[in-house]
């Protein structure tokens, strides 16, 4: 052998190029990175804020925490009572102590190496947070399997910017029930629609499902949804891919909602046909479409026609037999309200606005809500129809995102029943998005064309960053006077509410965003409440503020409020409360002397 040979053989073997497949998983990555990095951003935000003024969350997240303290102080598991909200019995909650489970384990958690402030507030920040990252990792990790990297790097980025997928749920102290949810409806989503592995995919969705349901009901609609598109599509496919994951979906489904249920209901109530949580109504509707569904499909393997309607009348016959439990519930959670506190509702609780009714007044924020889910609806439809199906995995593709503008187009018109339902389309929106924008980026790679630079640009800004239009179209809506508001957010400080201290434990009417915080700031309890189990709390908080002087006392003389508790940087609405603001005296309310910043406080003679 020659020595120049010899040299070559003992050289080092070429590095390989990295391949168009390597590179791709690295933008993933670096994009997962960035989007990471985001996140942390506004932790780093927050975190210091919400520390110094805990009272500054959102009123669910603050009664959330006091349930939370409660729970960690030696409340029963199984007991929710909110005792001093409307004491003395106190309302009881309809939310899981599965998510006071999460949090408060944080809490002990983190209390073993920092105080017990600090811990508190590294768990209001870790829940969310955590929860984030999962959204992102799951929308990223799907989207790159099921439709490739690119579109999954456009995903994740709208993840983290669309509000319902961001600001409105997932950031750091917002520690509700709903970030879950939106979890758990993203993982029923690509669990549905993985073309393959059907028994893990129901066993997913079964489970994610069950918990969506047990901690709160929000969910029940897309559930349904999920389920009647799984019974179509195992009835008109009959396909056994199909038919397994249907059954195995409503196996789990069932049993794991039992063990839910079981674990959050006190066994003195299993017989509560409570319509606002996980009980029997919920159950016996999960028993009637898992019977409707399996059964038929046991029977009938191939006969498309006897399947259907064997499922269709085992449905209206088990909804006949369970007609006791389910007829109360068609009202939904605000039937049995009185008329004027389902009105404050309507019109007072911004999240369960009708989405025309939502737009009128918010018309800037509703377009970022409301546009990259129809933006992204309308170009994914177009590309869809241009989607080949020539081989099975074309056709793989085409039902996939057929599936989820089904998903998506329904949010949407869910939406205008309730603004807060277009979180139905939380999982379709980034995928649909990340789908459509990757195809304009491939056009733009293969040509380099200015026009196609300039589309993408364009659509990238419509779908993943419609904020940027809000100031123009601020700029071209005419400007309205503040409408009159009993927010009191002026007055939601922990140095204004924690001097009330000083005065002995007492029952304070307050405006409705004062009720919360004054409970988790201090000893005294409230009247005021926004939760529907108790319409004299959402009354409490609403009513008595827009009343003469006769009338607001006539109110107060109707509860066992000991206190009145005002801010003094609210403009109320035309009635007494606004008065008192303003300097007005009377003889059956003594002013306390107390330094609270704006709080006012009146005792009741």
């Amino acid at each position: 052998m020659h020595m120049t040979e010899m040299n070559k053989a003992n050289d080092p073997p070429m590095t390989q190029p990295p391949t168009a497949s390597s590179r791709m998983t690295l933008v993933f990555w670096l994009s997962f990175a960035g989007v990471l990095a985001i996140i942390l951003g506004k932790v780093a935000i927050l975190a210091p804020e919400i520390h110094r003024n805990v009272v500054l969350l959102d009123n669910d997240s603050v009664m959330r925490l006091h349930m939370v303290q409660n729970w960690l102080g030696g409340q029963g598991w199984f007991d929710t009572t909110a005792y001093r909200l409307v004491p003395p019995e106190g309302v009881l909650m309809h939310w899981s102590r599965y998510i006071d489970a999460a949090i408060g384990g944080l809490m002990v958690v983190f209390s073993w190496v920092l105080p017990a402030a600090l811990a508190q507030t590294a768990a209001l920040v870790a829940w969310p947070t955590l929860l984030a990252i999962a959204l992102v990792l799951i929308i990223g990790l799907g989207t790159r399997r099921l439709i490739g990297p690119e579109a999954a790097c456009f995903a994740m980025l709208l993840a983290v910017v669309w509000p319902y997928t961001s600001n409105f749920y997932f950031l750091a102290g917002l520690i509700d029930h709903h970030n879950v949810q939106v979890l758990m409806i993203v993982l029923i989503t690509f669990a549905i629609i993985w073309p393959d592995q059907p028994m893990r995919s129901g066993i997913v969705a079964g489970i994610a499902a069950a918990f969506a349901l047990a901690i709160g009901l929000e969910t029940l609609p897309y559930i349904l949804l999920v389920g009647g598109l799984l019974f179509l599509r195992a009835n008109l496919a009959v396909t056994p891919v199909a038919d397994r994951l249907l059954a195995v979906f409503c196996v789990a489904f069932c049993v794991s909602a039992v063990i839910f249920w079981l674990g959050q209901t006190p066994p003195a109530l299993w017989g509560a046909p409570v319509c606002d949580q996980l009980g029997l109504p919920v159950l016996s509707l999960i028993a009637i479409a898992s019977v409707a569904s399996i059964l038929p499909m046991l029977i009938w393997r191939d006969r498309l026609v006897l399947r259907l309607g064997l499922g269709v009348l085992l449905v209206a016959l088990g909804c006949a037999l369970a007609w006791p439990l389910l007829g109360p519930c068609l009202a939904g959670p605000y039937g049995s309200l009185p008329p004027e506190v389902a009105e404050i509702i309507r019109s007072g609780i911004i999240e369960a606005k009708p989405a025309l009714q939502y737009a009128k007044s918010n018309i800037a924020t509703y377009i970022k809500m409301a546009l990259p889910v129809m933006g992204s609806l309308v170009l994914a439809a177009y590309f869809w129809r241009q989607l080949p199906k020539t081989t099975p995995q074309e056709q793989q593709r085409r039902d996939i995102i057929g599936q989820l503008m089904i998903l998506s187009l329904v949010g949407i018109l869910a939406s205008f029943s309730q603004i807060r339902l277009l979180l139905m389309s939380a999982a379709a929106v980034p995928v649909l998005t990340g789908f459509v924008l990757a195809i304009f980026l491939r056009r733009y790679l293969a040509t380099r064309a200015p026009n196609d630079a300039i589309v993408l640009l364009a659509t990238a800004t419509i779908l993943v960053a419609p904020v940027v239009l809000e100031a123009p179209i601020k700029r071209l809506l005419p400007k309205e006077p503040p409408a009159l508001t009993a927010q009191d957010t002026s007055c939601r400080d922990m140095a204004a509410l924690t001097p009330l201290n000083e005065i002995a434990p007492a029952i304070f009417l307050t405006p409705m965003n004062l009720g919360p915080v004054l409970i988790l700031a201090t000893h005294h309890s409230s009247l005021s409440g926004p939760y529907h189990r108790s319409p004299a709390a959402f009354a409490n908080g609403y009513l008595p503020f827009n009343m003469p002087q006769d009338a607001f006392k006539a109110y107060i003389a109707d509860t066992n409020a000991t206190h009145l508790l005002l801010c003094g940087g609210t403009t109320y609405g035309v009635g007494f409360a606004r008065e008192l603001v303003e300097g007005a005296t009377a003889d059956w309310l003594t002013p306390v002397a107390v330094e609270a910043g704006d709080l006012m406080v009146f005792e009741i003679n």
